[in-house]
């Protein structure tokens, strides 16, 4: 392995642990728990997350608003700081696996987040010029990012029946969780065979836009 290789490894495993110090004395102990899972699910090393930090980080939210949102800061804050595609890659990753498994306030913390302009799925600005190779590496994970963004965006469209990207307004994410803490009213997509004409037009765009998106997620170059 070159020094330098070695050197980014060593620096990476270092800045992981820099971070769990932190996050152990920074928090109470439940919250320094989910940051400390946080870390150990997206460190530097080019592996995969263990499981079982994402299932701790699934089991501490699972039940608490507060836990939920605290969850997406520090993930925000992760994916804002580093210049690592590695951890750039495992974030977003363990993003997909929470809004598949987690909680259903997760879309809505993720979804708000991204539209304040936090740094979660909108990785455009995203580089990692470490080395030559990385710059493919980075490419994937803006392309993968713009996919988790417009398939969150398809699920919010078809529960509230309008494109928010296109209207979404500050009061808009209050109003939403006042929804939220009334929602035992359980809310159902308009079956295609009821829709009009333009509902159908717009589901059907949407459609393949996410499709393309999903698409362009195949890895090039490496």
């Amino acid at each position: 392995m070159p020094p330098s290789s070695k050197f980014r490894r060593a620096l990476g495993a270092v800045k992981d642990q820099t971070s769990i110090g932190l996050a152990k004395v920074g928090s109470s102990t439940s919250l320094a728990d989910l940051d400390v899972a946080i870390v150990k699910a997206t460190r530097h090393d080019e592996y995969p997350a263990e499981e079982k930090h994402i299932r701790e980080i699934l089991s501490l939210t699972c039940y608490s608003r507060a836990f939920i949102s605290a969850c997406v800061n520090t993930l925000a804050r992760r994916l804002n700081k580093t210049k690592s595609w590695t951890v750039a890659l495992k974030t977003l990753l363990l993003i997909q696996r929470l809004l598949l498994e987690g909680d259903p306030a997760y879309e809505q913390e993720i979804f708000f987040s991204t539209r304040r302009g936090t740094r979660l799925l909108n990785m455009s600005d995203f580089r990692d010029n470490s080395k030559a190779g990385s710059w493919d590496f980075s490419a994937f994970v803006r392309t993968y990012a713009l996919y988790l963004d417009e398939r969150l965006e398809y699920k919010m469209q078809s529960r509230r029946g309008k494109r928010s990207m296109y209207s979404f307004d500050e009061d808009e994410e209050e109003r939403e969780r006042e929804r939220e803490k009334e929602k035992e009213i359980i809310v159902r997509s308009t079956p295609v065979r009821d829709m009009k004409l333009e509902q159908i037009f717009s589901k059907m765009q949407h459609l393949q836009l996410l499709l393309e998106r999903f698409l362009a997620c195949r890895p090039t170059g490496l």
